[in-house]
């Protein structure tokens, strides 16, 4: 596909060699092709932004290290991709989450932005069941709002909770613990604020300094929730902070990230150029770019990348009638969990390659199947003739 592009966007920087803001624009677009996936983080002032991109960025992640985070990127600022961050679910605030793009290649692959409920541990006042709800809330919203439809993800993320789990320490597991063995009711009413919690009165020798530092560190939701999290259970630091940062949702999001983002580097920095090409055009047309035009439709017909992000994020989102096992090895076929042919057949890495290729032809010949079935609706054949496009084009790669 790069080559493609490349290509594409030589020829069109031939086209265009006399005009310095066209040819400026293709040869960004061209030298971004070699460049690292740049994600951008956006959302409005004191939606978390900077913390969400600190807690994504520091992730000692192998899937995203090859990727870069941009926070707050400038509208000239080239990228392939967004996580889009937001305070509420609320309709009016959904409506103007995303410009109609004025490409149409843009619009047709529309598959580059998953949108954060950002804050979710303030959700229903901070209460203690507040991730859960912001939870519900972001998949009912992916579910059933039009608006969420077009996004790879609704996903709840609590980033200042997450990121201070993450990086917390013995001495702070210490302090929790001491914490959570005073009596609830006894402590109880010093967790109502922080101002309640950093009062002098604070039973115990422990400075208002180092208890506002907890806060400033996993929030008051944060401490709350470690604390019940301690008296039930989590009896050591890597317990505690592996359950606070999967309640966080900061691990489902950068798993997201990683299998429609990262996982999709080409594919999208291959987008990210073309959608630039397709911005020329609009706005220098010229005898004979109609034919450059041309290329873009060609090569947005067999984009096939992009129908299994688009694929994905239905299934998903529940906009698909595929449930249960067949809707999760959909989604593991086409590529949810990473795009190798081990990784889409759920095989080992390194698995002898006839058995890859055995268990590819056993798929594509029930999905096959499923896409030819006359008692399926047209939307289930059609997302089956997807999921076979996939897997014949895993099987090419084992055949001479």
């Amino acid at each position: 596909m790069t080559e493609d592009v490349r290509t594409l966007l030589a020829d069109a920087c031939a086209f265009y060699r006399d005009s310095r803001r066209a040819s400026a624009l293709l040869r960004e677009a061209l030298d971004h092709l070699d460049e690292p996936l740049r994600v951008g983080v956006t959302g409005a002032a004191g939606s978390g932004k900077t913390t969400l991109a600190a807690a994504l960025g520091d992730w000692p992640s192998r899937a995203l290290r090859d990727l870069e985070l941009v926070d707050d990127p400038s509208p000239s600022t080239l990228t392939d991709a967004s996580v889009q961050l937001l305070r509420h679910l609320e309709p009016d605030e959904l409506t103007t989450l995303r410009p109609t793009a004025s490409s149409t290649f843009a619009r047709q692959t529309a598959v580059d932005t998953v949108l954060v409920l950002a804050r979710a541990d303030e959700t229903g006042a901070g209460r203690i069941d507040a991730l859960l709800t912001a939870k519900q809330l972001a998949r009912r919203a992916w579910r059933e709002d039009p608006v969420c439809s077009g996004f790879q993800g609704v996903i709840a993320v609590a980033a200042q909770l997450g990121y201070g789990a993450r990086a917390s320490t013995d001495d702070e597991f210490e302090l929790l613990a001491a914490f959570a063995a005073v009596p609830r009711e006894e402590l109880e009413r010093y967790l109502l604020s922080v101002d309640a919690f950093t009062d002098p009165a604070f039973p115990g020798p422990v400075s208002a300094e180092t208890r506002r530092s907890l806060v400033t560190r996993f929030s008051l939701f944060g401490v709350k929730l470690a604390l019940t999290l301690i008296r039930t259970g989590c009896d050591n630091r890597l317990k505690l902070s592996a359950e606070l940062v999967r309640r966080s949702g900061l691990g489902e999001l950068q798993d997201t990230i990683a299998g429609c983002f990262a996982a999709r580097a080409e594919a999208l920095r291959a987008r990210t150029a073309v959608i630039s090409l397709e911005t020329v055009l609009q706005a220098e047309p010229r005898p004979y770019s109609d034919r450059l035009a041309a290329r873009v439709e060609r090569f947005s017909a067999t984009a096939h990348d992009f129908r299994e992000l688009r694929l994905i994020a239905d299934i998903r989102g529940g906009r698909t009638a595929l449930s249960g096992e067949p809707a999760e090895e959909a989604v593991q076929l086409l590529g949810a969990q990473g795009t190798t042919p081990e990784e889409r057949l759920g095989l080992e890495t390194g698995s002898d390659p006839q058995d890859v290729y055995e268990a590819g032809l056993d798929a594509v010949l029930r999905w096959r199947h499923e896409a030819e079935r006359p008692d399926r609706a047209p939307a289930e054949r059609a997302a089956a003739h997807v999921v076979v496009r996939s897997v014949e084009g895993l099987l090419v790669q084992f055949t001479g």
